[in-house]
């Protein structure tokens, strides 16, 4: 999930070209392989440091619960008075959570969106005459290296600590407000505009950004990933009201179809022709924010290791279902539609393609009646997570070691406690009944 965070000052440092070098604090970070080591000595020349003169220096990259799939390091490489920090992600170092909980597929994914698919959506834009991220969709991190290798089993992404440009993130546990959600909205007409323009303008180079879900080969095999999402719908159903009673039985039923649904929400074949590349996790710890005098300004955008080709409606009813809540959907629900949609409508227009013709509102609206209840597919994981505090989210270790031992887990991965059950169960009953009265189920 999410690539930037607090990080936590450590004491463990390398000497030049890298090798260890303890400093002797007590909090130190664990042993880090040895091709991320290479990554930042191949990277350090290229960014002018002089080979045998710098040294690098790790920190922790991101804080309990905020990832779930890889980890993330802080490098400051130092050469004299100059020091430059980046942010590392790499696979999970423990074992049982490398084998249980991620697949190198997701690592590919983000290189290939790092390396290709972001600078060639940027390039295209150029060729169109769009320069600036106020004009388009420029709004990612640098990224200075990519690479995954899937048969050793290794990747490692190098990229900017956005904090250094004044971008922090959202508070998870709060509900996003109107300003920060409407940027969002104008922001992602703005990238999912480029995927509907590019796919006629150069259909060639757009083919290989086609990719599926890559959580497609869980959903088809029996194993812990099916029961941890019958167990996470399970939370929805016993979160309704006794006098919920239709609510009730649209959920039963949807219990007994789930992986039927998200495999078809996630079918790209039912979409088109309006199908695009979208982010795939559009919640609010995989975006950042700058301000200006207490008013946000910018956002960027990062954590593409599940991007895919899909209907457009997953980003948007994901974000909106996980992110808002009830009031939040009464008052601005069309009106967030609404800005994403006009903001796609522009995009296109400065990419020389009429909406009307590419992707009219009526067949927009379709698409939201088609595949809206994502919203509740996605919200059953997100949820739980965003109303628990931070020292009360599971050990994602412990919970890989038990799955490793045996080969199931029949239980919630975000359970709810005292502390969080009333606020799950007031912001997840919205979700439901929100889902139906917008007519996704």
């Amino acid at each position: 999930m999410a690539d930037q965070c607090n990080s936590t000052p450590i004491g463990n440092t390398n000497g030049p070209n890298g090798e260890s070098v303890p400093n002797g604090e007590d909090d130190q970070v664990p042993e880090l392989p040895q091709y991320l080591h290479a990554a930042l000595n191949q990277l350090a020349p290229r960014e002018g440091f002089t080979e045998g003169n710098f040294t690098i220096a790790f920190d922790f990259g991101s804080s309990k619960g905020d990832g779930f799939v890889g980890q993330m390091f802080k490098a400051t490489i130092s050469e004299g008075d100059r020091a430059e920090v980046y942010l590392c992600k790499i696979p999970p170092l423990d074992d049982d959570r490398r084998e249980q909980f991620y697949s190198m597929t997701a690592f590919a994914r983000e290189v290939l969106a790092y390396d290709r698919f972001l600078p060639t959506i940027y390039a295209y834009q150029r060729q169109k005459g769009i320069q600036s991220p106020e004009d388009g969709f420029f709004q990612t991190p640098r990224c200075y290296y990519a690479h995954c290798d899937e048969v050793a089993q290794e990747s490692v992404i190098i990229m900017e600590d956005l904090r250094l440009r004044d971008f922090r993130l959202w508070n998870k546990h709060k509900i996003i407000d109107y300003d920060h959600a409407a940027l969002f909205m104008s922001h992602l007409g703005r990238l999912h505009a480029i995927s509907l323009a590019m796919k006629r303008d150069q259909p060639e180079q757009f083919e290989q950004f086609k990719l599926s879900n890559p959580f497609d080969p869980m959903l088809k095999a029996d194993g812990p990933f099916r029961n941890m999402i019958l167990s996470q719908l399970q939370m929805v159903i016993d979160a309704l009201d006794e006098q919920d009673t239709v609510e009730r039985a649209k959920m039963d039923q949807l219990k007994e179809e789930v992986f039927d649904e998200l495999l078809r929400c996630g079918t790209a074949a039912l979409a088109e022709p309006y199908a695009v590349v979208g982010h795939g996790d559009c919640w609010t710890n995989n975006m950042m924010f700058r301000y200006e005098e207490e008013k946000v300004r910018e956002i960027i955008f990062f954590d593409w290791q599940v991007m895919r080709y899909v209907t457009p409606v997953q980003d948007i009813v994901y974000f909106i279902f996980c992110c808002t809540d009830e009031e939040f959907r009464r008052k601005y629900y069309h009106e967030m539609i609404d800005i994403y949609y006009r903001s796609l409508s522009t995009m296109l227009a400065k990419l020389q393609h009429d909406v009307g013709e590419v992707f009219p509102r009526s067949a927009f609206d379709e698409q939201l009646r088609v595949f809206g209840r994502y919203g509740i597919l996605m919200g059953m994981f997100l949820v739980p997570m965003m109303c628990t505090r931070s020292e009360e989210l599971p050990d994602i270790e412990a919970l890989a070691h038990k799955m490793a031992e045996s080969q199931q887990l029949n239980e919630s991965f975000f359970k709810t406690t005292e502390s969080n059950q009333q606020a799950y169960e007031t912001r997840i009953r919205a979700v439901v009944k929100d889902c139906i009265r917008f007519g996704y189920f």
